[in-house]
């Protein structure tokens, strides 16, 4: 009892330091990225230039974008220049042209000058990420040690999203027979917490990076169908995802849990104005530690996946390190841009397809 009457002063002077707020100062925010082997765009990447505004400040934010900065990036110690174009009807963002592929293991400088502020960033990309699919893992289930399944990872060449307009070319070069099959279960131990079985591991070097990327993204997402029949022979025969009582046609291939459970950690579904349930695609996530246990969190819809995996450079890492969420709106992140606010960044990405079912017990 002593201890703590005497430890209470102490506490009380260490948390009453008066910090005087840091000056806000307006200048340039960049945002950009690029990926290893690719040119910016194929994979999401690309430059955002806007201005910065005081937290205080009620400002639309489509107002702080800027389309006609110069902005420029270069292979450092490398004298030749391009020049980023801006994306017409995208205000503030800029593209580089699709000819400029980025190497992996070179460090590269962005620059962007727009009236009087003038700021910079150098990102090294990394050299490659490597992952795979372990057999013979095991996890456990109500008590009990089962063996969690594996699929094969080598289906899919990530250049094809640059080398073809689509992905209706894109299926024209893939071996279908070589993609998994993973099956979503509604059993207890497979959905409900982050450590809910998984449908499948994935090992990667995780010694060689800080964070690595993980993106899921649903290609048969819009498959539209009549609404599935529940089977139970009662007064709701179907399951009316769009809630207007009759059965008619979704999007059937969407994961529909309306249970509290599954409510609490993904929360409500988004809704089109006919009602049509869906989920955001592509789901994106970050870890840092390997074995990734791909659980029921990464899927929010049935059929073809492609699994894009990302090992990122140490300035994302560093930028994200400090709130890795967003929670604090008054905690500047730790950016790379001299001069001003944001983040330039490199990663290197691989892709593999992966087919979900449901559970033959959960099909209509």
């Amino acid at each position: 009892m002593k201890k703590g009457l005497l430890l209470l002063p102490l506490l009380i002077h260490t948390g009453c330091i008066d910090e005087e707020p840091a000056a806000y100062e307006e200048k340039l925010v960049v945002y950009a990225s690029l990926t290893a082997g690719l040119p910016m765009g194929v994979l999401g990447d690309t430059c955002i230039v806007s201005l910065s505004a005081d937290i205080t400040e009620e400002k639309n934010p489509q107002a702080l974008f800027v389309s006609d900065a110069f902005v420029t990036v270069h292979e450092v110690g490398q004298t030749a220049t391009d020049t980023l174009l801006p994306v017409p009807g995208s205000p503030g963002r800029y593209l580089s042209k699709e000819s400029v592929i980025f190497d992996p293991g070179k460090t590269y400088r962005l620059e962007a000058t727009w009236q009087d502020f003038k700021v910079y960033g150098e990102t090294k990309v990394p050299e490659n990420i490597e992952f795979s699919s372990p057999s013979g893992e095991t996890y456990i289930c109500d008590g009990n040690e089962r063996l969690v399944d594996n699929v094969n990872t080598e289906n899919f060449n990530i250049a094809w999203l640059q080398e073809t307009a689509g992905f209706e070319e894109i299926f024209q070069k893939i071996d279908f027979t070589k993609i998994s099959t993973a099956i979503y279960r509604n059993e207890r131990c497979y959905v409900g917490s982050f450590a809910s079985f998984p449908l499948f591991f994935l090992n990667f070097n995780s010694e060689d990076y800080s964070t690595i990327q993980i993106s899921s993204f649903a290609l048969e997402s819009e498959v539209r169908g009549l609404e599935p029949l529940t089977g139970r022979g009662d007064d709701n025969p179907f399951f009316d995802y769009n809630r207007n009582g009759m059965r008619d046609s979704t999007f059937v291939n969407l994961i529909y849990d309306t249970t509290s459970l599954y409510q609490l950690w993904k929360e409500d579904y988004l809704r089109l104005e006919n009602g049509d349930p869906y989920r955001i695609n592509p789901f994106q996530w970050q870890v840092v530690e390997s074995p990734v246990p791909m659980s029921w969190l990464f899927f929010n819809y049935y059929g073809l996946h492609l699994i894009t995996l990302s090992a990122t450079d140490d300035n994302y890492y560093n930028y994200y390190s400090g709130d890795p969420v967003a929670q604090n709106e008054f905690l500047l992140p730790e950016g790379n841009i001299i001069d001003g606010y944001g983040l330039f960044f490199s990663k290197a990405s691989k892709a593999f397809l992966v087919n979900i079912v449901p559970d033959s017990g959960d099909a209509e």
